[in-house]
């Protein structure tokens, strides 16, 4: 509420005005104490009776709206018929006059009046104050990175409060605290250790309760927060939440050491302006930076499994990049062709390496056309997995019908390849499946990492494949079990198989 300043020389008009004016608090001074409370009192609207002992109460008021402009007076006259002082108040910067005896409604009305017009012109003082604020949006937003919006930020709270002590604290997920994340006035080492968990000392607890705090050094020890006020020589700080969209990032904090400077409710408008801008900054900043990020990844995958894959992926946040891998049942696919050595030594490089890329990308469209991962190419071999990285129903199902119609495909390819070139006609496919538990998850060093599967079921695919000629399609009992009528199955009979010490029963797919 605004009070409301009377001068007065009558000895009873102050108690007069007093029990008619009830919504206001009521301040009274002679006109011989003017002068000397101006400066101390808060009031803006000022109440001058007309008839003072040694001056005229308009010359008054125009003496005290000259040392402070803002002042809103109203003229108490007194009723004497023939005397018409309104032109000469309204002239003198009056924005009203009552006239005696009060009429309470009429009274009251002027006054409501006069305390609105204080309130309209501190709004608009204000938004003049900070309408250029809402401009710094543009600029905030333009910012590439996190650490660029931040520092824009200390930048322009420190051209507003004139503070050097600045710092921001963001919520780092992964350790659960807030942690320094740029900072005016503070050294670098220290602000890297530090670390405060939410609800913890006052920067916590207004990361905790979204609420801001500030402290004066007169009145901060009555705060609620005077146990955790550790260093004296700051006179005034506050703590700003940073809020976007119901999600709270991180405090701001400000303060003066050694200096006239406090805060004021004022300074949390102005702070509210600036710590939401960046904090949508922020936002904006991050959700590029992951859109970014789920399309590199996605890319990557993309180079492995069918798109739809990579995004069942995606959407479950697959972890891939974990080092510890799981064992796991999955279905293996080997295939190498024939006469690599030969292709080496009598083709020229370009037709080599066009035939590759053409072989490789077979490979990789009828791969993700039955949801099956393209592990790694080796050479002139591919391998691939069916059930990982995502569960496959009838894995070894859809991994023999990918291999029936790769022998398809290389059929084709071969027979184009050898209207440019006859030696292609004595180029071959070997293809092999098996099926069991093996290790599944990268392999490598932190400067490189492999994702891929390792165990006895790749080595036998692999060997199964060697062992094929024709483009046949060589699987093991285990692969057998999961396919029905529809497939045509020769046995093959117990096959010795490189470096496997038991025979292992074998089948090809007609």
């Amino acid at each position: 509420m605004i009070p409301v300043l009377l001068i007065a020389d009558t000895p009873d008009l102050c108690r007069r005005v007093k029990s008619l004016l009830h919504e206001h608090p009521v301040e009274c001074c002679s006109s011989s104490k003017a002068m000397t409370l101006m400066g101390q009192l808060s009031s803006r609207v000022i109440m001058v009776e007309e008839d003072l002992v040694k001056m005229n109460g308009i010359s008054l008021f125009s003496t005290l709206q000259t040392l402070n402009p803002g002042l809103v007076g109203l003229l108490v006259a007194s009723d004497k018929g023939d005397s018409d002082p309104c032109l000469a108040a309204l002239e003198s910067g009056f924005s009203g006059i009552i006239f005696q005896p009060f009429d309470q409604k009429i009274l009251q009305e002027k006054v409501n009046r006069a305390v609105a017009t204080v309130g309209i012109r501190d709004d608009n003082i204000r938004l003049k104050a900070l309408l250029p604020l809402y401009g710094l949006g543009e600029k905030f937003l333009s910012s590439t990175d996190e650490q660029q919006v931040l520092e824009y930020l200390l930048d322009v709270v420190a051209d507003q409060t004139s503070a050097s002590n600045l710092s921001v604290m963001l919520f780092d997920e992964e350790e659960q605290c807030l942690k320094i994340a740029a900072s005016r006035g503070m050294k670098e080492e220290l602000a890297r250790t530090i670390r405060i968990q939410p609800g913890d000392k006052i920067a916590g607890w207004v990361f905790a309760e979204r609420k801001p705090v500030i402290l004066n050094r007169e009145t901060q020890q009555d705060s609620p927060f005077a146990a955790l006020l550790k260093r004296p020589d700051i006179v005034s700080a506050v703590s700003f939440p940073m809020i976007v969209r119901d999600d709270i990032l991180g405090v701001l904090n400000v303060s003066h050491k050694e200096s006239d400077s406090r805060f004021a409710e004022s300074d949390i408008e102005m702070l509210g302006i600036l710590c939401s801008q960046a904090s949508l900054a922020l936002e904006n900043v991050r959700s590029i930076a992951h859109v970014e990020e789920k399309t590199r990844i996605k890319t990557l995958l993309e180079q492995y499994v069918a798109p739809e894959v990579a995004d069942i992926l995606l959407a479950s946040d697959a972890d891939l990049s974990s080092g510890v891998g799981e064992i796991k049942r999955v279905t293996i696919f080997f295939a190498d062709i024939r006469n690599f050595t030969g292709m080496v030594q009598l083709l020229s490089l370009d037709v080599l390496h066009n035939f590759l890329n053409e072989f490789f990308e077979l490979f990789t469209e009828t791969v993700f056309q039955f949801q099956g991962t393209v592990d790694k190419f080796m050479g002139d071999a591919v391998l691939a997995l069916f059930g990982a990285p995502i569960a496959l129903e009838n894995a070894n199902a859809r991994a023999v019908e990918m291999a029936m119609e790769i022998r398809h495909r290389f059929a084709e390819l071969k027979q184009h390849w050898q209207q440019k070139d006859p030696f292609f006609e004595t180029i071959d496919l070997g293809m092999g499946i098996t099926c069991g538990e093996v290790f599944l998850g990268n392999v490598g060093s932190e400067q490189r990492l492999d994702y891929t599967v390792i165990g006895t079921e790749v080595n036998l695919a692999q060997r199964l494949a060697a062992k094929s000629s024709s483009c046949d399609i060589y699987i093991t009992r285990a692969v057998t079990k999961d396919l029905d009528d529809t497939f045509t199955l020769e046995d093959r009979g117990a096959m010795m198989l490189k470096g496997v010490q038991k025979p292992v029963p074998t089948f090809s797919v007609r």
